[in-house]
Formats: C-alpha cells, structure tokens, sequence
C-alpha cells in the first residue's frame, strides 16, 4: 500500500474524529493524490480488504470496536483552482481554508459557513450549512468514483439533498472533488459577520470540549436545541458524554466518553422529546458502522 500513499499501522483515531473516541484501527493510509486514492481503492477491493473513508472526522461517531482494515484519509486532496466564477476544490481541504481562499479571490458566498469543522468532501455528504446558508446553495457539480474505478462528475440537478441530508449519507460513495459557484462581494464586510459569528459560537457552543456539531437536524420551525433544553435534559451524562451546558444540541466528550457511551444517550434524548413535544428528533450525525 506504500505505492499509494502514506501508511500508519496500528493507529489510534482519537485525533482523527473531533469526539476523540479512542479506537484503533489496522492502517490508516493518506493517498499522495487522486489518482493513488482510485488505484488504493482498486487494489483493497481486488485483494477484499476493508476499508472506511474519513474525512476530517466531524459529524460522526465512531464505534468502539477496533477495526481490522484499512481507514483512507484525504489530507493530501486539497487542490483549489479558479476558472472564471467557479471553483473547484478537492475533497480533502478544510472547509476553513476553502472558505478563506475564496475569500482572498473576493467570493464571500460561503464566508458565513467559516467554523463548520471538517473537510469539503464531509461537508457535501451532509449539505452543512449555518446562518440560512448551506453547501448546496452554491455547488454546481461533485466528482465520485464509480463503480468502474473512473472518476464521474455529476450535476447538482442529478443529486438528491435536503436540509443536512444528500443521497451520499450512510452510503459507500467516495467523493473526489466539487465545482462551486463563487459570487463576488463585499470581503471587509463578510469578515466583519464571520468575526461577530464566531464570538457568538465561542458564547454559545462548547468549543472548549471535544464534539462533533449538532447532534440532531432542527425539526421545521423549532430548535432541536430547545426541545432537549425544555425536556430538562441540559447537563445529563452517560458515562464520558454529556449534554452541554451552552448549548443543548451539543454533546461533549468530558471524561473519556466511548461510541457506546454518545449513542445511548442519543436514545435517551431522543426519548424524552419524544415523550414531551411529540416530536421525533433526526440525528444529524452519522453512526459509523465498521
């Protein structure tokens, strides 16, 4: 696997998932580029050897179990071109540094969404958005690879996605990179909104503890967040997990929390809402399954 790329062995997750879940896994291999990411994914199939892809690890909850094959990490896909009014950027950059690229070419369409941890390829899966804006807005077109090895581009038209939901989500798809709309406007100005937004997620969201976002998608017309507030479940814990403090739709990692500890209680959130507002609460997280 050495021609594909950078390989780890026997390594621990624990910095590779924004929950900090101590799992181990066989390898953990970082293609040089797209091209050694189609032909790893080739030779694991050939050879029926497991594999997961992992992005930036945020948005998801990672299983407890040690896992017998190979994990692929994108960091060495950050590609970012301009060709006129449309970007295309690689799956593996940080939704961060895509934002302040195009930033520095003067397209503010995305500036609002700095903060959201994780990478490119994450952030389409789970259409991530904040503030009334989401990645979809402004995407033209994702490149996968398919079934045949061959890297496939796809139209926005072709796609099915929803608020915080694609047809990508809890499916085995490997997404390459992505063409996006820039839209021109005023830099000074959106810097001023990203500044005064990240004050308000440093008062407001548990930035100081591991977690991996919003728990739960927001219910249409209500905050997922006073729903968990309200059923009086802010600050409960299971095990290392607990409900923040600040923010009720957050679950940090305080005390060494497990995969185990975060799904129960998931179960025991989504219970008591359900029990209290008759609302059943979505997760927004994916649950990995090895």
């Amino acid at each position: 696997m050495k021609d594909f790329g950078e390989v780890l062995e026997n390594i621990d997750l624990k910095n590779y998932n924004t929950y900090g879940i101590s799992v181990k896994a066989k390898y953990l291999v970082k293609p040089y580029n797209k091209v050694s990411l189609i032909k790893l994914i080739k030779y694991l199939d050939t050879n029926k050897i497991k594999w997961y892809l992992l992005g930036g690890g945020s948005n998801v909850i990672l299983p407890d179990e040690y896992f017998d094959g190979v994990i692929i990490n994108l960091s060495n896909l950050t590609a970012y071109e301009v060709t006129g009014d449309e970007i295309y950027a690689e799956a593996g950059i940080y939704l961060t540094t895509l934002i302040d690229k195009m930033l520095d070419d003067g397209y503010t369409n995305y500036g609002v969404l700095k903060g959201i941890p994780g990478q490119l390829g994450g952030a389409i899966v789970g259409n991530a958005g904040a503030y009334g804006i989401n990645i979809f807005d402004y995407l033209n077109s994702v490149f996968i690879i398919d079934e045949n090895y061959e890297i496939k581009e796809i139209k926005k038209e072709k796609i099915d996605y929803d608020y915080r939901w694609t047809e990508f989500k809890n499916k085995k798809i490997v997404i390459v990179a992505a063409k996006i709309k820039g839209v021109k406007g005023d830099v000074a100005l959106i810097k001023e909104e990203i500044s005064k937004n990240f004050i308000k997620r440093k008062n407001t969201q548990p930035l100081e503890y591991k977690n991996a976002g919003s728990v739960f998608a927001n219910p249409p017309g209500l905050a997922a967040g006073y729903l968990i507030e309200h059923s009086g479940l802010k600050n409960i814990s299971v095990g290392g997990a607990k409900v923040s403090e600040k923010h009720a739709n957050f679950i940090i990692n305080y005390n060494n929390a497990t995969s185990h500890d975060i799904i129960n209680l998931i179960e025991i959130i989504k219970k008591e809402v359900k029990e209290k507002f008759k609302v059943e609460l979505k997760l927004e997280q994916v649950i990995v399954k090895w």
